[in-house]
């Protein structure tokens, strides 16, 4: 017994030993110093849906930038003011968060955009009258062409 008491102890202090060594072998090994010579960088385009999703998002800035008195067409903006105005004199829009576009073949869908739409005109009673309207549900949807150099879009 004394005998194999002895080869039990010799081994774990082998494997202590290596353990040691390992750890302090590695804690003192310095990273990889960065090249310093200019590499040549590769341009690659943005994948496509990155590159659809610009161009929704370039789409829809435009349309909230609209200073017509009635909400622009193939934007996804419907405001409910036909009750509450007899005329309405202006629409301010505020974008909150623009829709996500998702592809489908030649088409897509974009949803879960807030925009703000505040309109002032005449209310009903033929009073100045301004309301806030507000949707969490921004959603769009419509045609995609994809080329190697555009992509193009038309919201339906």
């Amino acid at each position: 017994m004394k005998r194999r008491t002895g080869w039990i102890i010799g081994a774990a202090a082998v494997v202590v030993l290596a353990g040691a060594t390992l750890w302090a072998w590695q804690g003192t090994s310095s990273p990889p110093v960065a090249s310093s010579s200019p590499t040549s960088a590769v341009t690659t385009p943005a994948p496509v849906d990155e590159r659809a999703q610009e161009e929704l998002d370039a789409v829809l800035t435009t349309c909230a930038e609209s200073t017509a008195h009635t909400p622009p067409e193939h934007c996804g903006i419907r405001i409910p003011w036909g009750t509450e105005f007899a005329d309405v004199n202006g629409i301010r829009y505020r974008v909150e968060k623009l829709p996500t576009l998702v592809l489908d073949g030649g088409a897509f869908t974009a949803g879960g955009g807030v925009l703000v739409a505040t309109v002032s005109g005449t209310g009903q009673d033929g009073s100045p009258r301004t309301e806030t309207y507000r949707t969490e549900n921004w959603a769009v949807r419509g045609d995609i062409a994809i080329t190697d150099d555009e992509v193009e879009i038309t919201v339906w």
